[in-house]
């Protein structure tokens, strides 16, 4: 900007940069900032229009205190008691930064001063010009969020944060995961019912085989007992024919017998004939011829029981030959049926008729006709799907655990969150009211929203001369008092902020004579209680009290060149 080279010796404790408007105040603070990573400042939206007129160049170099305390360096990573920082900006725009004179990233040069709690992008770590009117406007939201990472609490809202996405991630996941779930229930189902149909189908077609082995054996059953009736029929009628054989032999023997006793009879009939006459004569003439109407009756009776059995006996030779003509049948039928004995399997003992095993095997055919074409896959298909969808289904359980954990973990870091910034809340408070007490206001610092991290805030309310306090905003004060109210805010933060350099440019400027000294003197006192702070703080104002030990800064511009042109330690 306005200065050729400067250099300007920075303390611990209170360093205070003072001279008229426009000596080049303002341009150190700036530096400050441009060399710790900042893109963008009150003073210009291109780096490059920070440079001096009539050059192409400007560099900026912070040389950082790095000596280990309690064996432990500020920046760890490098092994250096003294850390030179430097930032060179070139007009065409181009810009580049060095570590101990290496070439860094940006990247790396934010961790360097991250690490260490310095964001110059925060007003409650580097308040610029008119700074304190842009923190009057910034939102309950954006103060609250400046206010996590000046105290260190960042990480509190960071972990909030990472939860959250987490949770987003989950539930996304579980979105996803009971889309793919439904998808393959539906599926699943598709292949159940048809894994059904085929089980059906397959059960169908083994009783169908089943019930035509059944009557293929039915079959030859039915020859077989057939054939055994004739066989029996045979048997019987054989066993008859032969007992009435012997019986006509018999019968015939018997005949022949009475035969000859009849001619035997007869003759003696006839010799009793012509013997002598006499009584006796006449009585066995009468005994044999009774004897020979007895023989006769029964010759006569045996002729017909022999001709009876004879006429019977030509019946059953003419049904034994009938029952062989039906054995040869039977013996061919059954030979017929046999010749599927192959297809029948194993015996089977059916007492069904094929007429009822025929109507079966119509009603299994007309069901697997009902049931239609199933793919021969559908089992594996089935199992394939089956096991995707338990694997869904078991990723859908470990999913659901999981949001479930995440909601408990985001509620604790809630919780913890909550109670680390009320904590805060409640040991700034009276300080915040001690300052405000000292220039005739009162009001407090209270947090909103708490419940929502993304809306939760921080406000900061504040009254003079008796007004009831209000927000502190654009509106409701005059510039003085949101000056006073600012400065109050930022000194009840000292013993809380991380950074180890802290500063404040021209925070004065509306305030009155009497606010002005007051707030300077209080200022004073917070710096001395935190001797290891570095302070930088700009006024171009004469101050009648300065404090102990303060490093003070005179900047002058001469010719258009600004210089550092004296620097002292000076004694209240």
């Amino acid at each position: 900007m306005s200065y050729e080279y400067a250099r300007v010796q920075l303390r611990r404790g209170l360093n205070l940069i003072s001279g008229p408007n426009g000596a080049g105040k303002s341009s150190i603070l700036l530096a400050i900032s441009v060399a710790t990573g900042q893109s963008y400042t009150e003073r210009s939206r291109k780096l490059a229009d920070l440079i001096r007129r009539g050059k192409e160049t400007a560099r900026v170099t912070l040389i950082l205190n790095n000596k280990a305390e309690d064996g432990k360096r500020p920046v760890p990573l490098i092994n250096s008691d003294l850390i030179s920082v430097s930032r060179y900006l070139k007009k065409d725009g181009t810009y580049w930064f060095e570590i101990n004179g290496r070439e860094a990233s940006k990247f790396n040069i934010n961790r360097l001063f991250k690490n260490v709690g310095m964001n110059p992008d925060n007003m409650l770590i580097i308040m610029h010009q008119n700074m304190i009117e842009e923190f009057a406007i910034t939102s309950p939201e954006e103060k609250l969020k400046m206010v996590e990472e000046a105290v260190g609490f960042s990480q509190y809202r960071r972990a909030i944060y990472e939860s959250e996405e987490r949770l987003n991630r989950i539930l996304g996941e579980e979105e996803a995961t009971s889309q793919l779930l439904a998808s393959a229930e539906q599926t699943l189902a598709y292949w159940k019912e048809l894994n059904d149909k085929y089980n059906e189908k397959r059960s169908l077609l083994e009783k169908k085989a089943y019930l035509e082995r059944e009557l293929i054996w039915a079959q030859i059953l039915k020859n077989e007992r057939a054939l055994a009736q004739i066989e029996e029929r045979m048997r019987l009628k054989t066993s008859q024919l032969e007992d009435l054989r012997r019986d006509v032999l018999r019968k015939e023997g018997e005949a022949k017998d009475l035969w000859e006793s009849y001619l035997t009879q007869k003759e003696k009939f006839r010799s009793l004939l012509t013997s002598k006459e006499g009584d006796e004569r006449l009585k066995e003439i009468g005994v044999v011829d009774e004897k020979l109407d007895e023989t006769v009756k029964n010759y006569v009776d045996l002729r017909v029981k022999e001709a009876i059995m004879r006429y019977r006996t030509g019946e059953l030779e003419k049904e034994l030959k009938e029952l062989k003509s039906s054995l040869a049948e039977a013996k061919a039928a059954l030979e017929e049926s046999n010749k599927f004995m192959d297809k029948a399997g194993d015996r089977i003992e059916t007492s069904r008729t094929m007429l009822e095993i025929s109507d079966e095997i119509k009603f299994a055919n007309a069901h697997l006709l009902s049931l239609g074409e199933v793919p021969d896959d559908a089992p594996s298909m089935y199992q394939t799907y089956l096991k995707t969808y338990s694997d869904l289904k078991q990723k859908a359980d470990v999913v659901g655990e999981n949001r479930k954990k995440t909601i408990e973990e985001l509620d604790e870091r809630k919780k913890i969150w909550k109670s680390v910034m009320e904590h805060l809340t409640e040991e700034i408070n009276p300080t915040y009211l001690s300052v405000l007490g000292r220039v005739g206001g009162m009001g407090s610092v209270r947090l909103s929203n708490m419940e929502d991290p993304d809306h939760a805030g921080i406000e900061v309310t504040v009254g003079f001369r008796g007004v009831s306090p209000v927000v502190l905003d654009a509106y409701a004060q005059s510039g003085g008092e949101r000056a006073v109210s600012t400065m109050a805010f930022l000194l009840a933060l000292q013993d809380h902020l991380k950074s180890p350099v802290r500063a404040v440019d021209e925070f004065d400027v509306h305030m009155d004579p009497h606010n002005r000294e007051s707030m300077m003197r209080m200022l004073f006192s917070f710096m001395n209680e935190n001797a290891d702070v570095q302070f930088v703080v700009i006024t171009p104002s004469q101050l009648s009290a300065i404090g102990e030990f303060a490093n003070i800064i005179f900047v002058q511009n001469v010719h258009g060149r600004s210089e550092v042109v004296k620097a002292a330690t000076a004694k209240a």
